[in-house]
């Protein structure tokens, strides 16, 4: 079988989609498949970090595709002849959307639709293009994968799926996610200058990340705590407000904006965080609580979306309910009382070592398969 994995999302800075993206090929390019030829479609902006050296073919689109003009273009006019070119069997658009003129068998993977619930979160060119292309999409694929039960919830619901197509292949947390050294601790605080304990939010500087509320419950509580607010992600749509609320805070000498971190300089930040806060108002499934659970830091995370489910009973979890009071006794909680931090890091660590990328795309080779009709 010849697949074609339409990867053209991927770009410099990854973070979201673009690691679950990349995660996956990490996952194809490691697992025992003589049968399957499998070739990933990259634009020229894609980091060579997020790409396997082998197991899986790189084929690089001609011309510039990181703009979204650019992207559709290729992806609806050009890549359905390179796939067939490659004699693909079966196409895989990875990131929501897959070239509508194909007519053989594909797999889209729909990662949340909030594009569709939600558009007051998303930029507005996302909301163009998925409301269309995503729809389409996902009508004509013959599976639909998605991250998370909640996920294929909403894709049934607010895409009209049938459900025998909507499958979940969970995504993964890397090996390299592990308690970091002290040496490297220590050289990533001297690098940033983080001097004093911190609470650690991972994610782009975005609505749908609930920042601002953050921010109010941990000025509720600043005066009850040692510890810095430590902000680690780019700036995304609709960054300004957050960022104004970062600068005008009564406390803004303890939070802590550190851009975009690097993946390198991940497992060092998680691990030496007292605490992962992802108090997000939707998930479709939520790599940051994972990935600070497999480095030994606990996670604390909201009951939107998918974040309960892949937590589990492995983090804290504080209902959007109970607001910015509610999440402020939580973070006092959590962050001054020792007594039940080991038991809570252990069962993180134990969910943590569930998902891994070998698994994620060990689920979606048998999703291609399914999608081809059973060739092998």
């Amino acid at each position: 079988m010849r697949l074609v994995v339409d990867c053209l999302v991927l770009g410099a800075r990854p973070s979201g989609v673009e690691r679950a993206v990349s995660g996956l090929l990490r996952g194809l390019a490691e697992s025992d498949t003589p049968d399957i030829d499998m070739t990933a479609i990259v634009g020229a902006g894609a980091d060579r970090a997020q790409l396997p050296d082998a197991g899986i073919s790189i084929r690089h689109a001609p011309g510039p595709t990181r703009g979204r003009a650019s992207r559709i273009l290729y992806e609806q006019l050009l890549l359905p002849a390179l796939a067939r070119s490659h004699g693909a069997d079966v196409v895989h658009g990875a990131a929501y959307v897959l070239p509508l003129t194909w007519r053989d068998a594909s797999v889209v993977t729909i990662h949340d639709t909030i594009t569709l619930t939600h558009p007051q979160w998303c930029k507005p060119s996302n909301v163009l293009h998925y409301r269309e292309v995503m729809t389409a999409s996902a009508r004509s694929a013959n599976i639909v994968a998605t991250p998370s039960a909640e996920a294929r919830a909403a894709v049934i619901e607010h895409l009209a799926v049938e459900p025998s197509r909507v499958w979940v292949a969970p995504l993964g947390v890397g090996e390299e996610f592990a308690p970091s050294g002290e040496d490297a601790v220590a050289a990533l605080r001297e690098r940033h200058n983080l001097t004093q304990p911190y609470l650690l939010c991972v994610g782009n500087i975005e609505p749908r990340k609930n920042l601002p509320a953050v921010i109010e419950a941990f000025e509720a509580v600043a005066g009850r705590l040692p510890h810095d607010l430590v902000l680690a992600g780019k700036a995304g749509w609709r960054c300004a407000p957050i960022l104004e609320a970062m600068k005008t805070s009564p406390v803004a000498e303890r939070i802590r904006w550190l851009d975009y971190v690097a993946d390198a300089d991940l497992p060092a930040l998680y691990t030496g965080a007292d605490l992962l806060v992802q108090w997000s108002l939707h998930e479709g499934f939520g790599l940051a609580p994972l990935e600070a659970m497999a480095c030994g830091t606990r996670a604390l995370v909201s009951d939107a979306g998918a974040l309960p489910e892949v937590a589990g009973e492995a983090a804290r979890i504080v209902p959007l309910a109970d607001g910015p009071e509610g999440l402020g006794q939580a973070l006092v909680a959590m962050a001054c009382d020792e007594s039940p931090a080991a038991e809570l890091i252990a069962r993180g660590r134990e969910r943590a070592a569930q998902f891994t990328w070998a698994r994620h795309a060990e689920a979606m080779l048998a999703i291609y398969r399914e999608a081809a009709g059973g060739q092998t």
